[in-house]
């Protein structure tokens, strides 16, 4: 009778190690799959600036 317990109580262990592992696997995939931001370099132009002057005539 211990024999047939200790036999389930090991099965129970080897299954919930896989679990364990499986779901670790998972969550640690979904993290590598995640958008990842990269840097974006903006440039700006300059505007042309009108000279004052001509703005007035």
């Amino acid at each position: 009778m211990a024999e047939i317990i200790a036999s389930i109580a090991g099965l129970v262990l080897v299954g919930t190690t896989f679990i364990v592992l499986g779901y670790a696997a998972r969550t640690r995939e979904k993290e590598m799959h995640r958008m990842t931001f990269e840097p974006v370099v903006l440039q700006f132009k300059r505007r042309q600036r009108r000279s004052v002057n001509s703005s007035r005539q």
